[in-house]
């Protein structure tokens, strides 16, 4: 009995002393966890995309007068002080002094020094955070590593934050990933009355190791033409090999297979324009022509627009012709596809772009340019027909042509230069130029013209202005040019294009400081910019026939030509004006001739910039 007292005292006295160990416990936990939990919450980043109410926040933070806006790169040192909130775009910030209001970091990284203090909140969209253990940083620190998607609008900014724009912008964060292999379903380029609706299907294998990046694609493609049926004239396809070396700047190494449908002239407006305007009012802006071969190139790449491209392919070209694709307006027929030179045509191609835009999709200021020089060579070339006085055959001719061996050296340059003003106002600049360099007269799939929408609004869509036409080089009477599709006839051509923009902003409500600076569907007030602009340019004619004395259609075309050294006067060229209202997806304009009288005003609609 004696012992079972003891052990109950003793197991009493353990009980009595046990809350005061749990006291203890509890104690020591929460002293390692008001250490530990900073330094981890400091750390700590958000997954997915980046919340709407954020990406306003941070947005309004960027656009507010008193906020210190830097662009790229950023570097705070120890004895520097920022009296107010700092906002960092598209760039590194390197902070070891004080900032006095809150830091926003959007698409860039940011490191805290040692001593580094911040007396409010520091925000990261589109990037990481690095700091010591305990950074001394007052406010919140937030972390999102997906991108800031925004347009620009005068000198602030425009968060993307509606449901599409961040679904497409999901898909592109996705492609980044290690590896990735799919089933690619797709639509090659855009709806036209050639092909009708070229849809792409296959394998696309992606792979990346560190800097270096390989890409294969196995695609077959299926045209829907005027009946979706299982034969030659709608089947094509595309296979694609590409090993890239380099991150911001490297070697890319690749080669092509192709049996595919190209467009001429694709220089003037854009995929979805051309397929919109096929579909909704059978009204075609680009001429085709079949492409089957292969080729290899290199690609030398260093930032962002900055590429050097040289390729060396052989393929065959063969004309294709128009088919009865539907489209909205079924009771008016497409235009017939003009037809283009077929043969075997070896080329060596160099291409390169530089840019130092602001940003693509609007840009703000900088320079913009890309060029082209090919050089292309075959030993029979069967040549298309043409207008009258051009060195070929004519629709009015029954002579039948053998092929010939041509060699020709073609180059083309488009140059931009956008100039911020002030903060709601641009002046932008516009040069192309391009054509015969060398050699032989340009294939008909190398010819250019000088007309349309994107080029001289204040002039139809090649139509033919007199017996010799300067935008498309057509001669001769109007109806034969009509008969063989209009087709693009210049061997050379030139454009200028002068713009100047400035903001607005209406509602009928009055103003609501906490929507976004662009335009809304659905309510009763918009933004976007005015726009007045003019265009002037011209197309000429090189190669005269060779050989023999002028035929009478030969010497009535005589104007068109011009020595391979000269410039036509700009007197001679043609000129509009206009204006418009901007609103960042589409814009509505309004453009007039002026070097020829007699022509009514044009009103037509763009879905995107002008360029």
């Amino acid at each position: 009995m004696n012992e079972f007292m003891v052990a109950r005292d003793r197991v009493a006295r353990r009980e009595r002393q046990r809350p005061h160990h749990r006291r203890v416990t509890m104690q020591v936990a929460m002293l390692v966890a008001l250490l530990v939990l900073p330094a981890a919450d400091a750390a700590a980043q958000r997954v997915g995309s980046v919340p709407r109410e954020v990406a306003h926040e941070v947005t309004r933070l960027f656009n507010a007068p008193a906020t210190r806006r830097v662009r790229g790169d950023f570097t705070l040192t120890a004895a520097d002080t920022v009296r107010g909130d700092l906002a960092v775009l598209n760039g590194n910030a390197r902070l070891a002094g004080v900032v006095f209001g809150n830091v926003v970091v959007l698409n860039g990284d940011v490191f805290l020094a040692d001593g580094a203090r911040i007396e409010q909140g520091l925000t990261v969209v589109g990037g990481a955070f690095e700091a010591p253990e305990r950074p001394n940083v007052a406010g919140e620190i937030r972390v999102w590593s997906a991108r800031y998607r925004y347009q620009e609008s005068a000198d602030t900014l425009v968060a993307e934050t509606d449901f599409l724009t961040r679904f497409s912008d999901w898909v592109r964060d996705d492609d980044e990933g290690a590896t990735q292999s799919q089933l690619f379903v797709t639509t090659a380029h855009t709806y036209n009355r050639v092909e009708g609706l070229p849809i792409i299907v296959g394998p696309r294998f992606r792979a990346r190791s560190g800097d270096t990046r390989v890409r294969a694609e196995v695609f077959g493609i299926v045209r829907t033409g005027n009946r979706i049926a299982w034969e030659d004239e709608n089947l094509g396809h595309r296979v694609l090999f590409e090993v890239r070396q380099g991150d911001k700047a490297g070697i890319a190494v690749g080669g092509r297979l192709f049996d595919e449908v190209d467009a001429m002239e694709k220089w003037q407006l854009s995929d979805t324009e051309v397929g919109l305007a096929s579909f909704l009012f059978t009204r075609d802006y680009r001429d085709y022509w079949e492409r089957h071969g292969a080729l290899g190139y290199v690609t030398a790449f260093a930032g962002r627009g900055h590429e050097l491209t040289l390729s060396y392919g052989e393929e065959r070209w063969n004309a294709r012709r128009a088919r009865d694709v539907w489209s909205l307006n079924d009771d008016v027929a497409f235009r017939p596809n003009p037809q283009g030179d077929e043969g075997v045509v070896r080329l060596l191609t160099l291409s390169g772009s530089f840019d130092t835009r602001t940003e693509s999709r609007n840009p703000r200021s900088g320079w913009y340019l890309r060029g082209e020089y090919e050089r292309g060579q075959s030993d029979a070339l069967s040549l298309a027909p043409l207008t009258d006085g051009l060195g070929r055959r004519s629709l009015s001719s029954y002579a039948v042509e053998p092929p010939r061996a041509i060699t020709y050296g073609r180059a083309f340059f488009d140059v931009r230069r956008y100039n911020r003003l002030g903060p709601n106002a641009q002046l932008n600049l516009r040069a192309v130029f391009g054509g015969w360099v060398n050699g032989d007269a340009l294939p008909v799939q190398r010819r250019l013209s000088v007309s349309g929408i994107d080029a001289l609004p204040g002039f139809d869509f090649r139509r033919s202005l007199g017996d010799n036409d300067i935008g498309t080089c057509a001669t001769g009477d109007a109806s034969t040019y009509v008969v063989l599709g209009r087709p693009a006839q210049c061997e050379r051509m030139a454009l200028l294009q002068v713009e100047w923009k400035g903001d607005f902003r209406f509602n009928l409500f009055g103003d609501d400081d906490d929507s976004d600076r662009r335009w809304r569907f659905g309510r009763r007030g918009g933004d976007g910019t005015w726009v007045v602009f003019a265009n002037s340019g011209r197309g000429w004619l090189v190669n005269r026939a060779s050989g023999g004395a002028q035929t009478p259609a030969q010497v009535a075309a005589d104007p068109l030509f011009y020595g391979r050294n000269k410039v036509p006067d700009i007197g001679t060229w043609r000129t509009d004006i206009g204006g418009g209202f901007d609103f960042g997806d589409f814009g509505v304009y309004v453009a007039q001739a002026v070097s020829q009288s007699g022509l009514s005003p044009n009103v037509y609609v763009r879905l995107g910039r002008r360029f």
